[in-house]
C-alpha cells in the first residue's frame, strides 16, 4: 500500500493506492494545511475539492478519466444538490463517473466531502 500526501493538520492519508491498481481519496474544501473550508459555500468548496483532486490524480500518474466512482457527503444535501451537480458536470464533462450523494453531519464547518475511487494502469 502506497500512501499519497499524508495530511499534516489532520490523523488520516489524503490519497492511498492499495493493490498496485487502485487509488481511494477523501476530499474536503479544506486546502492542505488550513483548517477550515474555504470561502464561497458549497460550490467554492467542491471547486476546491476537484484542485485537490487534479493534483492527487497527477502524482498517480492519471487525469480525473481514471476516476470510477464518487461518493459526496452534503451537510444540506436538497439545498446543495442543484449547484453541487452544475459544478460536477463542470469538472467531468463527458466522462462522468458513477456517483451517490448522501445528506450526513459534517465536521468543521464543511458543507462537502468527497471520497473518490480512480482505476490505475
Amino acid at each position: 500500500m502506497e500512501f499519497l500526501f499524508t495530511s499534516k493538520t489532520f490523523p488520516f492519508s489524503t490519497a492511498v493506492i492499495h493493490s498496485g491498481r487502485t487509488l481511494e481519496t477523501v476530499l474536503t474544501g479544506i486546502p492542505p494545511g488550513g483548517s477550515k473550508p474555504v470561502d464561497g459555500g458549497v460550490v467554492a468548496e467542491l471547486r476546491e475539492i476537484f484542485r485537490q483532486l487534479d493534483e492527487v490524480l497527477a502524482a498517480a500518474g492519471v487525469t480525473k478519466t481514471s476516476v470510477v466512482s464518487v461518493r459526496l457527503y452534503l451537510q444540506e444535501v436538497m439545498r446543495d444538490i442543484a449547484a453541487v451537480n452544475e459544478v460536477y458536470k463542470e469538472y467531468f464533462g463527458a466522462h462522468p463517473p458513477n456517483r451517490r450523494a448522501y445528506g450526513v453531519d459534517l465536521q468543521v464547518g464543511m458543507l462537502i466531502e468527497a471520497a473518490v475511487v480512480a482505476e490505475l494502469p
